[in-house]
């Protein structure tokens, strides 16, 4: 039952607790050492298993979501909290979907190993990459790849390693610039993905675009939302709170609202975010690399009234809220 699974994990995380037979309250020792209870038996911060509201009646830390709590007082049994209290239950779709077997598409290439290739659809590949300013030791970096035949042909493709360096994911854009279908993706869960993250070091600054080909604009240190949302239960949100990575948010100025939104969801839980202001440009993959640098160097730290004072500046003159 998901409610005793909580209890046993607040148990778990805070030692002895006491269950309130007529709510939903558990009362738990406060992990706040500024706390004046702090270290003595007394259960003084209060916790709604439903609603998460926390607060606690001596030093009054107090708040909503028990993995804010826990990233506070207690990171260790961060990713734990996350998915018990936000993600604990999986559906049989998407365990299906967790246990493929992904492979690359049939009969591809390295695109670096064949800047001569005879076939004039990879010859293609290897113009559209050139015209997106994507050089030669881009190739290599991103393991960009093509195929000489089948559905994924004229496409360029994107593969992605995990930590360890096994393929978790792939995109295959079009270079034709009349196309229903644009990309062609792997079927897996992007949630569950953290795009090239053998080559991320989360001890350092990481920057967030929106979609692949905007890393090849980006620093190294870069990774893309394969979207334009991180929630909680993501693997990329997980790992960013587990390392405390600071972050710098750089996506599409069409979705700036969105942008804000992640960057208070962050900021929620104690990460620092930067903003990169993308305005001027269809998205970072626009840029050059030098103008993406320079426009990194100055990017503001967020504060929690950005948010709303983008909102105000998105209301069109006249409108009624």
């Amino acid at each position: 039952m998901l409610k005793n699974r909580k209890v046993q994990f607040l148990r778990k995380v805070f030692g002895s607790l006491r269950e309130d037979p007529n709510s939903n309250n558990v009362d738990v020792c406060c992990p706040n050492k500024k706390c004046k209870s702090h270290g003595s038996s007394k259960k003084k911060l209060i916790i709604e298993l439903e609603t998460q509201q926390y607060n606690c009646w001596v030093c009054d830390v107090s708040g909503r979501g028990v993995s804010n709590l826990v990233s506070r007082f207690k990171r260790a049994f961060l990713e734990e909290s996350i998915s018990i209290f936000k993600n604990s239950v999986k559906n049989s779709e998407q365990t299906a979907e967790e246990q493929i077997q992904l492979e690359m598409p049939r009969n591809f290439v390295f695109l670096a190993e064949n800047l001569s290739h005879p076939d004039p659809d990879i010859r293609a590949c290897l113009k559209y990459l050139e015209d997106r300013g994507v050089e030669e030791k881009d190739l290599w970096y991103f393991k960009f790849c093509a195929t000489t035949s089948g559905r994924f042909r004229r496409r360029v493709i994107m593969p992605s390693f995990d930590s360890e360096g096994n393929l978790n994911y792939y995109v295959a854009r079009t270079i034709e610039k009349v196309e229903r279908m644009k990309y062609i993706n792997s079927k897996v869960p992007k949630k569950t993905i953290i795009f090239n993250e053998f080559n991320i070091d989360f001890k350092k600054e990481v920057t967030l675009v929106e979609g692949p080909f905007d890393l090849t604009k980006a620093d190294d240190n870069s990774v893309c939302l394969l979207g334009s949302s991180l929630k909680e239960d993501h693997a990329l949100f997980r790992k960013i709170i587990k390392n405390n990575t600071p972050v710098c948010l750089a996506l599409d100025p069409d979705i700036s609202d969105k942008m804000y939104k992640i960057a208070e969801l962050l900021n929620s839980y104690g990460i620092c975010v930067r903003i990169l202001d993308c305005n001027g440009y269809e998205d970072v993959g626009a840029m050059s690399k030098g103008e993406f640098l320079k426009r990194k160097a100055s990017a503001k730290i967020f504060e929690k009234d950005h948010r709303i004072l983008n909102l105000i500046s998105s209301i069109r003159s006249g409108s009624i809220i």
